[in-house]
Parts: C-alpha cells; sequence; structure tokens
C-alpha cells in the first residue's frame, strides 16, 4: 500500500532576522497561477509587491482594530465590576451604619440605653455622684458641713458641753458664780445669826422694840403688829420683803440676755457673732462659686462662639477651601498609601504646562504593570463650578500633571443642584463629598478606585528626540495660533473695513490648524498602546485593605465636622 503525501496548495516560510523578514512563499493554487500567468515580469514583481504591502497593512489595522475592541470590552467589564463593588459597598456601609446604630439605639439592649440606664440606677453613676457630693457618710457637704459644724469644728467646740473653753462651760460657771453670790446674799439675808443679815436686824429692831414696851404688853403687841404690818412701808416685814425682792431682780438681772452688761447677754452677743461670722463666710463661698461656674459658663458660650464664627467665615472665604483641599488630600494619602503608587501633593508646584492645577497626582511605580501612568486629583469649594467648568478644569489639570485619568471633588456645601453626585465622562470622575458627613467617604472612596481603574499603559516607540522635537513644533504652532488670534482681533477693532487682511489671516489660521492635527495625528501614531492581560492581572487596580478606614481616620475629627 503506497502512503500519499497530500500537498498543500499554499505553502509558507518565514525567516526572520532583526533587520528584515525573509519569505518564501508557494501557491499552487489555479487561480494564482492564472492570474500571475497573465502577467509579464515586471507586472509579477509588482503584483507580489502590493499584495504584500496591502494584505500586510489591512490585517495590522485589524489586528489593531481587535485590540482595541478588546480593550473597550475590559474597561466596559472593569466598569461594570466596579459599579457592583461599589454598590456592594454602600450596601455593606448602610447595612453596617444600621448594625452599628442599632447596636447603640436599640431600646431593648442599645449600648446608649444601657448606658442611660447604668447612668440613672439606683447604683449608678448618678447615683454615686450623689452620694459622694450629698451622701450623709463621707460625701462632700457631709465633710464641708462636719469641718464648719461637726465635732471638730470651731462652733462645736464653742457650743460642747464638755470643752472647758465652751459658751455652755462659760455660762455654766458665770451663772453658777452669779447665782453663788446671789445665794450667799439671801442666805446671809435670811440667816438670823448674821449681824448684817435682813432677818438679824428685824429681829435686833424687834427685841428693841420690846424692850421698850415691856410696861405695856398691849403696847408690845401692838408694835409687833406693826412691825409684821405688810401694808407699812417703813415696817420691819416691808423692808425684809424690799430687800429680797431686790435680791431677786438681781439675780433676774444676772441671766437675763436682754440686759447689756448680764453675763447672758455677753454669752449671747458673742454667740451671736460667731454665727454671723459664720454665715458671712459661706456667703462669700458660696459667691465666689456662683462667680467661676458664670466665669466658667462665660469661656464655654465665647470659645462655642468662637467655634461657629469661625466655621461660618471658612464658609465664605478662601481659608474654607484650603481646608477642603488639605482634608481631600489627607483622604487620599491615607487611602492609597500601601498600595504600588506614589502620592505627591501638588497643589503649590508647577506643571509641565508650567500652571497649578491639579492639587494632587497618584503615579504607579515601577512595582505596577501600569509603572507611570498617573491619577490627577483636583479638589474645589465653588459654587460657580458646572459640571462643564469642571471636566475642562479636570482636562487641563490632567495635560498639566500628565495622567491619564481625573478625579473632581466637588464640596457638597457648595454643589448645586443639578451638579452629579458620582458620575464618569470618559477618563473623568465627578464625585461631591462633605468631610462633615461620614456618609458620603464611600462615594470618594469608590472615586479613587474608579480613577485608578480608567489609567493606561503607554509606551513611545518612537525616538525621544523626534517626539520632543514633535512637542515642541506643537507648542510653537499653539503659540502662533494664538498670535494669529490677537492679530485678528486687533484686525477687527482697528481695521474693520480692510477684509483682504482678515481673510489671509483666516487662511493661515486653517493651514496652522491643519498643521497641528497633522502633528498630533504624527503624536498619537509614535504612541502605541500595550495590553498585556497576563501582566495587568498580576497588577490588580486597588487599594490595600483598610485603605477606607485610614481615609475617615485622617480627617481633623477622627472621621466626625472639628
Amino acid at each position: 500500500m503506497k502512503n500519499t503525501i497530500r500537498i498543500q496548495p499554499l505553502q509558507v516560510s518565514v525567516l526572520f532576522a532583526a533587520d528584515e523578514v525573509a519569505l518564501d512563499l508557494r501557491d499552487r493554487r489555479p487561480d494564482s497561477i492564472t492570474l500571475f500567468g497573465e502577467l509579464d515580469e515586471a507586472g509579477r514583481d509588482q503584483l507580489a509587491h502590493d499584495a504584500w504591502t496591502i494584505g500586510l497593512r489591512a490585517l495590522a489595522n485589524a489586528h489593531a482594530a481587535a485590540q482595541e475592541s478588546k480593550l473597550k470590552e475590559v474597561g466596559a467589564t472593569l466598569l461594570v465590576d466596579i459599579d457592583r463593588q461599589l454598590k456592594l459597598h454602600v450596601e455593606q456601609q448602610q447595612q453596617t451604619m444600621s448594625t452599628v446604630l442599632a447596636h447603640f439605639f436599640d431600646p431593648s439592649d442599645g449600648q446608649v440605653t444601657q448606658r442611660l440606664a447604668a447612668f440613672v440606677d439606683d447604683q449608678g453613676v448618678l447615683a454615686r455622684l450623689l452620694e459622694k457630693y450629698l451622701g450623709p457618710r463621707n460625701s462632700v457637704l457631709a465633710e464641708a458641713l462636719a469641718k464648719q459644724v461637726g465635732e471638730t469644728s470651731p462652733l462645736f467646740k464653742k457650743l460642747s458641753p464638755t470643752d472647758s473653753t465652751g459658751l455652755v462651760k462659760v455660762l455654766e460657771a458665770q451663772l453658777r458664780a452669779v447665782m453663788g453670790e446671789s445665794h450667799a446674799a439671801l442666805v446671809r439675808a435670811l440667816d438670823p445669826l448674821a449681824e448684817d443679815g435682813a432677818v438679824a436686824r428685824f429681829l435686833k429692831s424687834l427685841r428693841d422694840e420690846l424692850k421698850g414696851a415691856d410696861e405695856d404688853r398691849q403696847k408690845q403687841l401692838a408694835a409687833a403688829l406693826a412691825a409684821l404690818d405688810a401694808n407699812d412701808e417703813n415696817s420691819l416685814l416691808s423692808r425684809l420683803v424690799r430687800e429680797t425682792h431686790g435680791a431677786r431682780q438681781e439675780v433676774l438681772a444676772a441671766v437675763n440676755p436682754d440686759t447689756p452688761s448680764s453675763p447672758m447677754a455677753i454669752l449671747k452677743a458673742s454667740l451671736t457673732k460667731l454665727l454671723q461670722e459664720q454665715g458671712n463666710t459661706q456667703l462669700v463661698l458660696a459667691k465666689r462659686q456662683e462667680d467661676r461656674q458664670m466665669q466658667f459658663e462665660k469661656e464655654v458660650r465665647e470659645a462655642l462662639t468662637r467655634i461657629e464664627t469661625r466655621r461660618a467665615q471658612d464658609q465664605k472665604s478662601t481659608r474654607g477651601g484650603l481646608v477642603f483641599e488639605d482634608a481631600v488630600i489627607s483622604f487620599l494619602r491615607a487611602a492609597t498609601q500601601g498600595a504600588p503608587c506614589v502620592f505627591d501633593a501638588t497643589g503649590a508646584s508647577t506643571g509641565v504646562g508650567r500652571s497649578k492645577k491639579g492639587d494632587a497626582v497618584v503615579r504607579f511605580t515601577e512595582e505596577s504593570a501600569f509603572a507611570g501612568a498617573a491619577v490627577v486629583f483636583e479638589a474645589k469649594r465653588d459654587a460657580t463650578y458646572t459640571v462643564q467648568k469642571a471636566l475642562d478644569e479636570l482636562d487641563a489639570a490632567r495635560k498639566n500633571r500628565d495622567a491619564a485619568a481625573g478625579v473632581f471633588v466637588m464640596a457638597r456645601s457648595h454643589a448645586s443642584d443639578v451638579f452629579p453626585r458620582f458620575a464618569r465622562y470618559g477618563n473623568n470622575v465627578l464625585v461631591v463629598w462633605d468631610d462633615r458627613d461620614l456618609t458620603t467617604d464611600a462615594y470618594l472612596h469608590a472615586a479613587i478606585l474608579l480613577g485608578i481603574g480608567l489609567v493606561t499603559r503607554t509606551k513611545t516607540a518612537g525616538d525621544a528626540g523626534d517626539i520632543a522635537a514633535l512637542r515642541d513644533i506643537e507648542m510653537r504652532i499653539e503659540g502662533e495660533l494664538n498670535r494669529l488670534e490677537k492679530m485678528e482681533k486687533h484686525s477687527d477693532a482697528i481695521r474693520k473695513n480692510v477684509d483682504g487682511l482678515g481673510d489671509e489671516i483666516r487662511k493661515a489660521q486653517k493651514a496652522l490648524d491643519l498643521l497641528l492635527r497633522k502633528a498630533q495625528s504624527t503624536l498619537r501614531a509614535l504612541n502605541v498602546e500595550l495590553t498585556d492581560e497576563a501582566a495587568e492581572a498580576a497588577s490588580p487596580l486597588t487599594l490595600p485593605k483598610g485603605s477606607f478606614e485610614a481615609g475617615v481616620l485622617a480627617l481633623p475629627s477622627g472621621g466626625e465636622a472639628a
């Protein structure tokens, strides 16, 4: 049995070298043989040359179109994935916030309810504080009262019945002395044996009277009755009553506090003076405490007023914009920390266009497959910015900072009603953020992730000198166009009737515009986009774990509105 070797109708052999490609083509198809057989040798060579050139160019264009279509599919897939991740992240944040709020404010087992219950409970913080300051034992009030009127206080010592220097002992000694003197005087007055006593004098006088009337008993009885007559002021009995009443009045005066010279009046004056001094001291202390409390409340109110005034001024002045820009930069720096990129705050430095547009730039390092690609961020707190103005600002910032994508962060306090809260326009992203509202942090974080996902990898295929020269030509052409615009304005203002000069200027402008477009097309032709799915898969466009929390914590209020 014979082995049949099937010869292919079209065989190709290619030899590739660094400087050339050698091709051996053998075509046995009848139509090809017929086509070449109708031509002479020169026509065959020209036909083969044209077929190779045109076919290769068509295949290259088809390959480029396929790559572009594939890149668009990757971009669409990336946007769908980012949108899904964003929705999932927002749902997770809402669920987390609901869980946290329920954890704090649930009426059955929330921490706020528990803390309020613990605060007002019988054994809670409020009860302990009241016990500490107003309780009957070891409280601040009890210690203060014990210090002022307690057992160790001067007032208690003055009123102590056992203290030798106390008022009770002094009063007791004074009363004892006065009563002792009065009792001795009364005893002497009633003692018949005391020669200077009233009774002794009465008995002596009675004996004298009785001796003088011995001869007449009737006279003696009359004398005795006269001496004992209480109605006679000069009788002995009346004199005894007067002296006894005088001694009694002296005793009563000694114990009467209304008498200025009595011991009880002295005791009353001393006690009243001591109590008045104690009351005045308490009033002074209460006044000082009230003044300190009023001063503290005044300082707190003034501090709150200053804070509110400064916040209101910041909302109206450019300083508020700088504060908002610092907050955005702090969030970006914390969110991108640990990622294969370098964060740089560029608001104070000029870019390639010699302007300061572009507040911050995130540029991928050599560790990433997107090395050199950058995202520019612009933060504004200006109510005059519309969507188109924001996009123009981002385009200028991207050109100035040589960035592939841009993110425009608008302050919610100055954003108009029609300004989108989160939107993508080509390689530009617009987002509204409030540095005092935690619920908007997810939008800013998603805008950062979307901006990073929009970057592309580029590689210059032409010579660096040629590229620089072409860019210089582009800049010079732009300068000439600007000069022609100025000339046209001057021509219209000075020579309105000279139409010929205006026509020539417009022709020159059209020619230069055409030259500019060709130069730009040449630049774009020298920049070939490369797509390497393996390299891109090895360097995923993502931020490190915990970047969202780090961005929130980087704000001045730890995530709250200084």
